[in-house]
């Protein structure tokens, strides 16, 4: 899988841009809030339809314009196809996405086609935060290589809004609604066993190769790296008739809380190392190389799974990493068309295979330069896209 064109207008702080990246390499460096990491949020609106890093849309749009758009043009399985994320702020169907120059609509449609990892400094957070960051890590995983796994996903949470609703309403007397619970609860239980089936397959392949890719980036074949996965319904035999007991049973308790107690949103990732807890025990330079593994290690499931190489976002990796480390990690991704994010362009000396750009901020407005461009290639262009709004 191979982004050919990344086209920006109007998002964050780039105006028009048109970029032609390489299949290897592209190294982005700059001073801090130049721009680098926008570059990365754009494609990952292309992949999933959303930010990496917030939660609204309208920040995304450049101050004082009326829209924004991010399209990239993929070859994936022999097949050129085009993404394009609309952005319109202050309306109600604010956000646009197009699929080969059509209107999906559904986001389930866009799961997968392209297909991407993003690792940045937040992620850290996957071991010293609380389980939500490591379940939406897990979610967005499979998403991207299960579509009926998001489906599901879609399906047990306005389940569980609705039955969070009515538990406050009946937990302040504004309604008996125990008849409906059961309805709620039958909706709920349907998607329950897709969810952690899934999350059960896909974290046995993800903790092997986790463990393999901790090792090649640490060196230390003495530091042994698991992930589990812990679920209050992981051994049932029947997950839809156990949750539905599950839920019948803590009723009581749920109405005294107005939440709901028991069900996938309360699972979480066990991650180890020497069979120790690495939020109390692991130092920070073990908890990096974790997260980094376990992002690694999705890229290594996404290829197991659909054949396919994703590709690779890393926003300001390189100087969290000494330099073996870093020798290491770039052997690891040398397969993958991997976009880069520094403020010193030495973190990436050693790569050959490799596209370089300046990127700098000129009075709010980003600007790239490629250093040693090739005359015979259309690297970086600079025009006014043709987008019909």
């Amino acid at each position: 899988m191979i982004i050919e064109k990344l086209t920006l207008r109007n998002f964050r702080n780039y105006e028009d841009i048109v970029l032609t990246p390489h299949e290897g390499v592209n190294l982005f460096f700059g001073e801090n809030g130049s721009g680098k990491t926008n570059l990365l949020e754009a494609i990952h609106y292309c992949a999933l339809g959303k930010s990496h890093r917030i939660t609204g849309d309208q920040s995304a749009v450049r101050i004082g314009e009326t829209f924004s758009v991010c399209d990239v043009k993929i070859l994936t399985k022999g097949l050129h196809r085009e993404i394009t994320v609309r952005l319109i702020p202050n309306e109600q169907n604010k956000k646009t996405v197009l699929l080969d120059q059509k209107q999906i609509k559904r986001f389930s449609e866009l799961m997968g086609c392209l297909q991407c990892v993003i690792f940045s400094p937040e992620d850290l957070g996957l071991v010293r935060e609380g389980p939500s960051i490591r379940r939406r890590f897990l979610d967005m995983m499979i998403s991207q290589v299960n579509r009926n796994y998001f489906i599901a996903l879609q399906q047990y949470r306005s389940g569980l809004e609705q039955r969070n609703a009515l538990l406050k309403r009946i937990g302040k007397n504004l309604e008996k609604g125990h008849g409906m619970l059961d309805v709620f609860e039958q909706t709920m239980a349907a998607p329950v066993s897709v969810i952690i089936a899934e999350r059960k397959k896909i974290v046995e392949m993800l903790s092997d190769l986790a463990s393999s890719t901790y090792r090649e980036i640490s060196g230390r074949d003495e530091e042994i790296f698991s992930v589990g996965y812990h679920s209050s319904f992981l051994e049932s035999e029947n997950i839809q008739e156990d949750y539905i007991y599950a839920l019948k049973n803590n009723r009581e308790e749920d109405i005294r809380f107005g939440v709901t107690t028991a069900g996938p949103h309360r699972d979480d990732l066990l991650l180890s190392l020497n069979k120790k807890n690495m939020k109390v025990y692991a130092s920070q330079g073990q908890v990096r190389t974790a997260a980094l593994s376990m992002k690694l290690a999705q890229m290594k499931v996404f290829r197991r799974i659909s054949g396919e190489t994703p590709v690779l976002l890393l926003d300001d990796v390189m100087s969290e990493l000494d330099k073996s480390r870093r020798m290491r990690l770039l052997d690891t991704i040398r397969d993958y068309q991997t976009f880069i994010t520094c403020t010193d362009k030495s973190d990436l000396d050693a790569e050959k295979n490799s596209r370089i750009y300046h990127v700098s901020n000129k009075s709010g407005t980003a600007v790239l330069d490629e250093e040693n461009p090739d005359p015979s290639e259309e690297t970086f262009i600079l025009k006014e896209p043709d987008f019909a709004l």
